[in-house]
């Protein structure tokens, strides 16, 4: 497949275009010139018709009778510009035959026409009607209108004038057709180029902006493509700097101290062992979450949609955290509206178990956790509050893939739980939020839309 520039395209498509409607523009001309040259013919013959049929009936009723002589007296004066003008009686015999304004034979007339009943078939005559009598038939026809030289110089003048307004426009059609080409095509490239500039690595580009709608918004987005770029890079940069930290730090200790245990240096005692297994299960969480948000975020990932009851949900919350609770004296509140919906049961567990078990360890012992469950206009809510704060500057990163402030740090973890649980309410068409309240809580917005919900 043969490939065309944008300016090739622009110009050909806008100066066919261009011809298309002055040749469709000549030709309606033209049809407009047939059609009033045959409407002045008609006119011409149908007025010619009416003089004659007048003319006719006076004389009848005059002279009660329609003599050759009498008729060719009565109408020569106007049949200066007639082809012909044939007169027959009430049984279609020939009174007057005048051919160019000159009385012809019967016997002419025929070498000319060939039989009267061929010619009526093509010319039929028209009856004068004297008191509702036949008295005659008449068949006439003028002169053509391109037999007068001012109409034949009027149709000339016309065609003249086309021609000139059929090259001028030609040319406009041109030099119209190359410049909305050429400002079109020289403002794609600069955005072609700018966008080349991007996919070639470089993240400071300044893309132009266009009086043409669809390019600006290109370039727009272009713009708003290079700075979620250069977040996500950085975020990369950030992620692999924390992952190499995380993976690097228990493996370090696991790996020194197996060869201390090798070399004898390190005895090979049962809490020691138990040590180095939770650093295992560290590193393995860390690989696990890893695996399972790489999923999550998966484009061919498919959640299962299942209805649930918002009870038997809240129930299944209350049953997993409880004893945590009561572990570290928090107290543990729920409270939901009584409705169903649909979600995919698992993925929406592993989100809210990933936000409360984030909340238990950041909630100082004697605090309180509070879970509401609640439908609101088309999309369902859950609201889950901690007592405590979060630093304003710590907000906007805590769903970041590894980040962890100063204290949570302390907790161990992979750091990837906010994260997993905001890539399952995307897949839910959803989005999670969180901030700190008025009441010295901070607290975490589930919501997904209706669109999911079942009657």
């Amino acid at each position: 497949m043969s490939m065309k520039s944008l300016f090739t395209r622009l110009f050909s498509n806008l100066l066919i275009s261009s011809l298309v409607v002055l040749v469709t523009m000549v030709f309606i001309a033209f049809v407009a010139i047939k059609y009033s040259v045959y409407n002045w013919n008609t006119s011409k013959k149908t007025d010619l018709e009416n003089l004659t049929k007048s003319i006719i009936s006076d004389l009848y009723q005059e002279e009660g009778h329609l003599d050759e002589a009498i008729l060719h007296q009565a109408l020569e004066p106007y049949l200066v510009n007639s082809r012909y003008l044939f007169v027959f009686d009430a049984e279609t015999q020939p009174i007057l035959l005048l051919d160019q304004g000159k009385r012809i034979s019967q016997q002419d007339l025929l070498l000319i026409i060939g039989s009267f009943q061929g010619f009526f078939q093509v010319n039929p005559p028209q009856d004068v009607l004297v008191k509702e009598k036949l008295v005659a038939k008449v068949a006439v026809r003028n002169r053509d209108f391109y037999t007068y030289k001012s109409n034949r110089d009027f149709v000339s003048t016309i065609i003249n004038v086309a021609s000139i307004g059929i090259a001028i426009t030609t040319g406009l059609s041109l030099l119209l057709a190359f410049f909305l080409s050429s400002t079109f095509s020289r403002q794609t490239l600069n955005i072609v180029s700018c966008i080349k500039d991007l996919s070639d690595g470089k993240r400071h580009v300044s893309f132009p902006s266009s009086s043409t709608l669809e390019l600006d918004t290109i370039s727009q987005s272009a713009q708003l493509l290079q700075r979620q770029l250069e977040k996500e890079e950085s975020l990369r940069e950030q992620w692999m700097q924390d992952i190499s930290h995380d993976l690097r730090t228990p493996i370090t200790a696991i790996k020194v101290q197996l060869e201390a245990m090798g070399d004898g240096i390190l005895d090979s005692s049962s809490e020691r062992i138990g040590g180095l297994l939770q650093e295992l299960e560290r590193v393995e969480l860390l690989v696990r979450d890893l695996s399972e948000l790489s999923r999550y975020e998966s484009p061919e990932m498919e959640i299962t949609l299942k209805t649930l009851t918002s009870c038997s949900f809240m129930d299944d919350m209350r049953e997993r955290f409880a004893f945590l609770c009561q572990q570290k004296s928090l107290d543990f509140f729920f409270d939901a509206e009584i409705f169903s919906f649909s979600a995919d049961e698992h993925l929406l567990q592993r989100c809210v178990s990933n936000i409360i078990q984030n909340a238990i360890q950041h909630t100082e012992s004697g605090g309180s956790i509070a879970i509401n469950f609640f439908r609101e206009k088309d999309k369902n809510i859950l609201k889950i509050k901690n007592t405590g704060s979060i630093p304003e500057e710590h907000l906007e990163h805590v769903f970041n893939r590894f980040y962890r402030g100063d204290k949570s740090r302390t907790f161990g973890g992979s750091g990837l739980g906010l994260t997993i649980a905001k890539a399952i309410m995307d897949l839910h068409q959803g989005s999670v939020t969180i901030g700190n309240t008025d009441e010295g809580c901070v607290c975490v917005n589930l919501v997904f839309p209706e669109i999911f919900n079942l009657p």
